[in-house]
């Protein structure tokens, strides 16, 4: 089955629906093991950009993907957090097995991303909401974001 992602109608005005779209478009092209994860998300997931004062709502049912402008629901998942902050959450890079964002001495270069995701969420600039209750979902959507192979 064909991944389904739809942007909802005034989502398109909403430049971080459409950058997440693309991204998540881009890479389901280019990497076949992301579709399987693609397909494996079922959740509802809120992005919320605190400093430009834009929301949206991406909606996974195993295989289809529909961005909303603005807050839908009762999400899953919330991001909260700068605009600049959310556009880094893609720039974590993952291990191919098993699956788990790179860590370590080895990976210096390839850490740095998680590090400072991990410095935002600390530092209170990112908040994940969430976190505790759906790791898998969480895991899930930054292995289909990431920017590296």
């Amino acid at each position: 089955m064909e991944p389904i992602i739809d942007l909802a109608p005034g989502a398109e005005e909403n430049p971080l629906a459409s950058l997440f779209g693309l991204l998540i478009r881009e890479h389901l092209a280019r990497d076949g093991r992301r579709a399987a994860d693609f397909r494996a998300l079922r959740g509802s997931v809120l992005v919320v950009a605190q400093d430009t004062g834009t929301s949206m709502t991406m909606r996974f049912d195993h295989g289809r993907l529909i961005i909303h402008d603005g807050a839908i629901g009762i999400p899953s998942v919330t991001f909260c957090g700068d605009e600049v902050a959310l556009q880094k959450l893609p720039d974590v890079a993952f291990h191919r097995w098993p699956s788990l964002p790179k860590v370590g001495v080895l990976h210096r270069r390839q850490s740095g991303p998680l590090r400072e995701l991990a410095r935002l969420v600390a530092s209170g600039e990112l908040k994940v909401y969430g976190l505790v209750a759906h790791p898998r979902l969480i895991l899930t959507l930054l292995r289909v974001l990431s920017r590296h192979a």
